[in-house]
């Protein structure tokens, strides 16, 4: 089975996270889908994995945003249907891309006594994830759990002629990244507030559309309105910042 890795340690780290997962099962397959999470930024590292999940079949699926590392927080594994599991930190991480697949049953990994307190990627995460890709079954690594850390986007207020969602994160662009639905997103041309600033945008199939440096809106891959600029940043513009609220005004 595919092992991925999505984490906030750097290439440098994550190579550890790789050696381990080898040394245990040289034929493992790993894909790397960022090391570059903005640190400790749960909710972003949480977008990316439903964002990237659905395209993975019988994969695991290891992270690493760790704010807690090597307190109480749980460490799990989450079976998901379709043969796809979750490992790494109870903080809600895997939360909406396990819901998006269907989560079957959670189970909780033991800390090895010599595992470091601040690197349970490598020494709990990895080899847990390098067992399953050589068969183990979940049950036979941790101990199934009914309660676990949830996380989702929130879900955007709808009104006559106004939307109301939050910002998830600012990507490395600058674009914001909200959780309103690009379904619900009807007209082309509409007021966006966020914070003290208010702006007309135009909603276009993508950012080329735009002409240089034009605030534009557009519906991201993940199938959620984001704010961008053309060949510029956004969120500056905005002054933007994650779980800012943002005001759609058709």
């Amino acid at each position: 089975m595919i092992i991925t890795l999505t984490t906030d340690i750097g290439w440098e780290y994550a190579a550890e996270m790789k050696g381990k997962i080898l040394s245990i099962n040289p034929d493992a397959k790993i894909v790397d889908i960022s090391h570059e999470i903005m640190p400790q930024n749960v909710r972003q590292g949480a977008f990316i994995l439903y964002s990237i999940a659905p395209y993975f079949k019988k994969a695991i699926h290891v992270g690493v945003v760790d704010p807690g590392v090597g307190t109480s927080r749980k460490a799990i594994i989450i079976e998901c249907k379709g043969n796809v599991y979750f490992v790494g930190p109870d903080n809600g991480l895997f939360i909406p891309a396990a819901k998006r697949l269907g989560i079957k049953g959670v189970y909780e990994l033991k800390i090895p006594k010599n595992a470091s307190p601040v690197f349970h990627g490598r020494d709990v995460f990895a080899p847990a994830a390098a067992k399953l890709s050589a068969g183990k079954k979940a049950k036979e690594i941790g101990k199934k759990i009914d309660s676990y850390v949830d996380l989702d986007f929130g879900e955007a207020s709808i009104e006559e002629g106004k939307i109301t969602g939050k910002i998830l994160f600012i990507d490395r662009f600058g674009n914001i990244i909200t959780n309103i639905e690009g379904k619900n997103i009807q007209q082309e041309n509409f007021h966006v507030k966020i914070g003290l600033v208010e702006q007309k945008v135009r909603l276009y199939p993508s950012y080329g559309y735009a002409k240089k440096e034009e605030i534009l809106a557009t519906i991201g891959s993940s199938g959620f309105l984001e704010i961008a600029r053309r060949e510029g940043d956004a969120s500056k513009y905005f002054s933007a910042k994650q779980d800012m609220k943002i005001e759609i005004f058709f």
